[in-house]
């Protein structure tokens, strides 16, 4: 497919398909307090994942249904889910054909029965006229769980939910009668404790209608943290005040971030200083610069480098601990960014990461004393990734040879 993805990527083939296998290969994992290595497929909660998975299963259908000669328009595809038109005679044929594909992936079949077959969550039924017809259907083993009314969410994102699944049996159902279809809704929401009025209401109403706007200025969407009570709040303010977004996104400067990690250059020499904050950037550098301030005070008093009070300043951190031993300055009024986080906890991690990756850093060993060994591997990898990018006429055993 690197014909149409190239068209969105400025980087080389060799370069993509180093990258994707080492996104690939770094599927560890962690099970009954063992590290694992897996060895196929790609993990769980990887963005990539999914992308992937799409890409095998159209590969394998487009191959077994040439194999088994049947037209495309007789499959249909959802993820791994199969739909597919044959003969009842070639079942196990075609079952057998999808299964030479990859020694790794394995499919089960289920066939009409009484003139009825599930797919997904519709209920297909074949009548004696030779007519389909639909019907919304969930598993015997289905629990009926949805997003219940009690959990902590936006009441829009209930009530988005609760239109979707009002919607879905409404439309699959096509010979059911209003009747029915309003008691499977019913019995459903109850069971997840929506009251009764509000189901009544939303039946009864339906969704609202989708209300777009023509604009010349592409949209700029943003995310917020759900604060029960804060956050309805500010999106009835910003939908009520509309000139305020701008200058709102405007204020948020690099210096206002919080939970962030930087990186101060030395005025000097090549070196740097990798640092984290949970207060805002600003404030970080307040502190720094009135240690500086304090340093200047006292060399400017007298004070040798070597004195006693100038050497505590040295203990404060890494820093100051190269700017005294090399009477050297660090660009405290422009520091840069390289990684943030939501998670404070997430914080001290990163740092480390990144004082690992970044070469000369300043900072001390115990800096990264922390970061367990498990993740050696993945960040030499990166830091050679920084130092050496391939080129594109390096042939794959060069590229392995060089990684080993």
């Amino acid at each position: 497919m690197w014909d149409e993805i190239k068209k969105n990527t400025e980087i080389n083939l060799d370069l993509f398909l180093e990258i994707l296998e080492f996104c690939i290969d770094a599927s560890f994992f962690v099970f009954r307090g063992k590290f694992f290595h897996q060895l196929s497929g790609t993990a769980m909660g990887c963005p990539l994942s999914p992308i992937l998975a799409d890409i095998v299963m159209n590969n394998i259908i487009t191959k077994a249904a040439q194999a088994a000669g049947i037209p495309t328009h007789h499959i249909r595809k959802y993820v791994d889910d199969r739909f597919v038109l044959i003969h009842r005679d070639r079942v196990q044929e075609v079952l057998d054909i999808f299964n030479l594909q990859d020694e790794n992936i394995r499919f089960t079949c289920k066939v009409e029965e009484n003139g009825r077959l599930p797919y997904l969550d519709i209920l297909l039924i074949r009548t004696d006229d030779g007519r389909i017809q639909t019907d919304w259907y969930a598993k015997p083993m289905a629990s009926g769980r949805m997003l219940n009314y009690f959990s902590f969410h936006p009441m829009a994102q209930k009530i988005g939910v609760v239109f979707n699944f009002i919607d879905r049996v409404r439309t699959l159902s096509t010979f059911r009668t209003e009747d029915e279809k309003k008691q499977i809704i019913t019995k459903i929401l109850l069971s997840n404790n929506y009251p009764l009025r509000l189901i009544n209401r939303m039946l009864r109403h339906g969704r609202p209608p989708e209300i777009t706007e023509t604009t010349s200025k592409p949209d700029c969407y943003r995310s917020l943290v759900h604060i029960l009570g804060l956050t309805p709040m500010i999106k009835r303010t910003l939908k009520i005040n509309m000139p305020s977004v701008g200058m709102l996104a405007a204020a948020i400067t690099q210096s206002g971030k919080s939970n962030a990690v930087y990186r101060i250059a030395c005025i000097d020499c090549e070196k740097c200083f990798i640092g984290m904050t949970k207060n805002q950037l600003r404030t970080r550098m307040y502190g720094h610069q009135s240690l500086v301030n304090t340093l200047d005070r006292h060399l400017s008093t007298g004070h040798e480098y070597s004195d006693p009070l100038i050497q505590q300043l040295r203990e404060k951190s890494a820093l100051f601990e190269h700017a005294i031993d090399q009477q050297h300055r660090f660009d405290i009024n422009n520091p840069s960014i390289v990684d943030t986080s939501f998670k404070t906890q997430a914080l001290p991690v990163l740092e480390m990461c990144h004082i690992y990756t970044t070469p000369d850093t300043v900072n001390r060993r115990t800096d990264t004393d922390g970061i367990s060994a498990t993740y050696s591997y993945l960040l030499i990898s990166v830091a050679n990734l920084r130092v050496e990018r391939p080129t594109a006429t390096q042939s794959a055993p060069e590229r392995h040879q060089r990684s080993i």
